[in-house]
């Protein structure tokens, strides 16, 4: 069936207007959305978004907008900042992804996630607006797209509210970047992946995420990496964009403290973030700095990191076990240090990827930085998720590599056994770490809510 066609039988389907709200109606769009990359491959320019935007009535144009881009960080840095947001007395809407368990958490107001009936209303009026597209000539929305309509329906009841939006793949080619003037920008760390789409060396990809910075519009990023770095700032004076540059020099310390990071800047009292990651100082660091250009006042900058709340990364979610969402190099090697410095006497390790990752090449990080006792293996269970054997094939070549007796290694077909076995593994002792996806974490999530391992 054709894309057109497919739209026009999707409005004769149930136009939405005068459905109720109710779970099944939740889980039915859900469904819907699953489905979109059967019928929708192609990605569309930002023309074509913009179009959409229109021939819907829907804009974010008007609004105070922090759009974020970057390879790792980006959902921390959203979360730091509507967090500060909030603390100054001021509305959030966010807009990130992916999601763990819920496509609702995508839509956070206010600290929440969008509510059913808030999210079906939304739905309905882009799957009504789908019908517009086909005399401009454009097909179905991709799935990402799509979502990106949908927050901008939701955005045209709230007033009064800053957006923080991220970026899904890349920058200047994303969905996201139809926005024309954003109030700031946010560049996080950035490293290979996407590479398929994005370009095969850091110089590229910091090209297409830098694709967000506008002329005069301020722009903070991560300056760790001096080849990114460098395109970012050359960006920048492009642009003739004030541009901020966040680095390990923009603090003296950052001490791990009973679960928690504290960081020293210009010799001024600690702040307190609360996660156990090395790596989220750079990330607070970003949005310390938004906040000044957004003039938010010291008092809620300090609280609002100290009251952030993100998911799934480095998330002790029972005790001695962490969840973590590192899904490519930059991130594994950021996890492994974090990791090291939170084991108890033993490493249990459980591990699962995409396959359109680097996991070759994160299998040997984690063998050699992280080495851990006991290596469990699984497959995440959606369409993405790598074949167990082939992450087995290349975890044994790591292991073959990085020497010595090398870990324990188990191989389990799902996430819940796999998480039974490290569970049956973890002595008292013993730490439990799972990383190499966020899909993988959102699994281990709806795992232990369902058998309420962490009420024992």
């Amino acid at each position: 069936m054709k894309n057109d066609d497919k739209m026009t039988e999707n409005n004769k389907t149930g136009a939405g207007r005068g459905e109720e709200y109710s779970p099944d109606a939740c889980r039915e769009a859900e469904q819907y959305l699953d489905g979109i990359p059967k019928f929708s491959r192609e990605k569309h320019s930002l023309d074509d978004i913009r179009a959409m935007m229109k021939a819907m009535g829907l804009s974010l144009d008007k609004i105070r907008l922090i759009h974020v881009a970057g390879t790792n960080g980006k959902g921390s840095v959203c979360a730091f900042l509507s967090s500060i947001l909030r603390e100054a007395g001021e509305h959030t809407a966010v807009f990130t992804s992916p999601h763990l368990v819920s496509v609702r958490e995508r839509f956070c107001f206010d600290g929440e996630q969008a509510g059913e009936k808030e999210f079906l209303q939304a739905f309905y009026r882009v799957r009504e607006g789908l019908c517009r597209l086909q005399s401009l000539g454009l097909t179905h929305p991709t799935y990402f797209e799509f979502l990106f309509l949908m927050f901008a329906a939701m955005m045209q009841s709230r007033k009064g509210f800053t957006a923080v939006v991220e970026t899904g793949l890349g920058g200047r080619l994303d969905a996201t970047n139809a926005v024309d003037r954003p109030t700031l920008c946010v560049l996080t760390s950035i490293s290979l992946d996407h590479m398929e789409y994005l370009g095969n060396t850091v110089e590229l990809i910091a090209g297409e995420k830098a694709g967000i910075i506008k002329p005069g519009v301020p722009v903070v990023y991560d300056s760790t990496d001096p080849a990114a770095a460098a395109v970012i700032r050359d960006r920048a004076r492009e642009l003739k964009s004030p541009a901020r540059a966040v680095g390990t020099d923009s603090f003296s310390e950052s001490v791990l403290k009973d679960g928690h990071l504290f960081i020293r800047k210009n010799g001024e009292e600690p702040l307190e973030i609360p996660f156990a990651a090395q790596y989220q100082a750079v990330n607070a660091m970003l949005a310390v700095q938004a906040a000044e250009i957004l003039g938010i006042p010291e008092r809620a900058v300090r609280e609002g990191l100290q009251k952030t709340v993100w998911p799934g990364r480095m998330e002790e979610i029972m005790p001695g076990v962490y969840l973590d969402g590192a899904h490519n190099e930059g991130g594994i090697r950021a996890f492994a240090r974090a990791a090291a410095s939170l084991s108890g006497k033993r490493k249990i390790l459980l591990f699962a990827v995409s396959s359109d990752k680097e996991y070759r090449e994160m299998a040997e990080i984690l063998l050699r930085e992280f080495a851990p006792d006991v290596l469990i293996l699984t497959q995440i269970a959606y369409g993405r998720g790598l074949d167990i054997h082939r992450l087995e094939e290349a975890s044994r070549e790591a292991m073959a590599k990085a020497g010595g007796h090398g870990p324990r290694l188990f191989v389990r077909p799902s996430a819940e056994e796999a998480l039974l076995t490290a569970l049956d593994e973890k002595g008292e002792e013993d730490t439990v770490f799972c990383a190499g996806s966020l899909y993988l974490i959102g699994e281990m999530k709806d795992v232990i809510r369902r058998n309420h391992y962490g009420e024992r």
